[in-house]
């Protein structure tokens, strides 16, 4: 295989020098040091650095896969023998242990800035492991002190949550952001869930707010990963504003609330131009206009006109989204 990669890579640095040559940038008579130190780069790019990294990668995910796989397989065999100490300790153990790794791949070495996102990686994903396994300790002794209901469970989705934070700004990542927008909403959603009537509003308020302030910190660019923060907090902001539908009597506002933030997304698109909006935009309106159709109109008309509408608003977002394109194309590169 090497033999392959170096054959390719040499017979792509003498035909870029042999444009070069062409264009007059290199010399004729340097054309032979200029294919060797092309041949050497090019190699070195398709060789072994990238392939040993990648590998590198792959055995830290598999090295802490295989450690958690252990762990589990341990605890579901003796769990029922277990007291409630061991059980916990061994929850936390394990939680330390995957805190240590993390830690350790991030905060160790001095590497090419290839090397501290790989490390980056494997710390993040070290993290939410060790977060899960924490707050599972925290959950275990909850049960067995016979502490029921939502708000004990918001107590333990709220602990990963903060902890989940807590490894998110000591290695940012994707999974790591995803994973803090499920706590906060878990937590959310649990805390309220006996909630009604009036507190239905406090709820939907709570949750936009959430999901607003989310989308602002993307702008602000405090998330490292934007689009996935315009995710989160566009599906924060969408479930706020659905929340009055489980509400009979306040279902029409939620269709307020869909069309607002769909109307809103779209704005936001035309100002921002990146992909969540528009998404954002498609599914608020989509949803609104739905729902609308299903609830106002009677029996199967109901129904039909639902899927009518929910077709007629998908063509109708796509051909926008197709013309605001165009728009930004022709504005960034005007004619002559």
């Amino acid at each position: 295989m090497s033999a392959h990669l170096v054959e390719r890579s040499s017979t792509k640095a003498t035909g870029l020098v042999a444009a070069l040559v062409d264009s007059g940038i290199v010399a004729p008579e340097d054309r032979s040091r200029a294919i060797a130190i092309l041949d050497h780069q090019l190699g070195r790019t398709a060789g072994e650095t990238p392939r040993s990294k990648i590998l590198a990668e792959i055995a830290g995910y598999a090295g802490g896969i295989l450690v958690v796989a252990a762990g589990a397989v341990f605890l579901a065999a003796s769990w029922r023998e277990m007291s409630l100490a061991t059980r916990v300790g061994a929850l936390l153990l394990g939680a330390l242990v995957l805190a240590g790794a993390g830690l350790g791949a991030r905060l160790t070495g001095r590497d090419t800035p290839e090397d501290a996102d790989v490390r980056r990686r494997l710390a993040g994903a070290f993290g939410i492991g060790s977060a899960a396994l924490a707050t599972g300790a925290l959950g275990t002794y909850i049960e067995h002190q016979h502490h029921t209901g939502d708000g004990w469970i918001a107590l333990v989705f709220g602990a990963f949550t903060v902890l989940a934070l807590g490894f998110y700004v000591l290695a940012p990542t994707v999974p790591g952001q995803a994973a803090v927008g499920f706590g906060v909403a878990a937590t959310v959603l649990n805390a309220t869930s006996g909630w009604s009537d009036g507190r239905t509003l406090i709820k939907t308020v709570i949750l936009l707010a959430l999901g607003i302030g989310w989308l602002a910190l993307a702008e602000l660019r405090w998330w490292r990963e934007p689009d996935t923060a315009r995710v989160v907090g566009g599906a924060l902001t969408l479930l706020g504003a659905e929340t009055p539908v489980f509400e009979g009597r306040m279902q029409p506002l939620a269709y307020v609330l869909l069309a607002l933030v769909g109307a809103v997304a779209f704005a936001a698109y035309v100002r921002v131009r990146v992909w969540p909006y528009l998404a954002i935009g498609v599914i608020g309106l989509t949803l609104a206009a739905t729902q609308a159709a299903v609830d106002y109109l009677p029996g199967a008309a109901g129904a039909a006109a639902g899927l009518l509408v929910a077709g007629a608003m998908l063509l109708a977002t796509s051909l926008l989204a197709m013309r605001l394109r165009k728009s930004a194309g022709e504005s960034t590169h005007p004619t002559a």
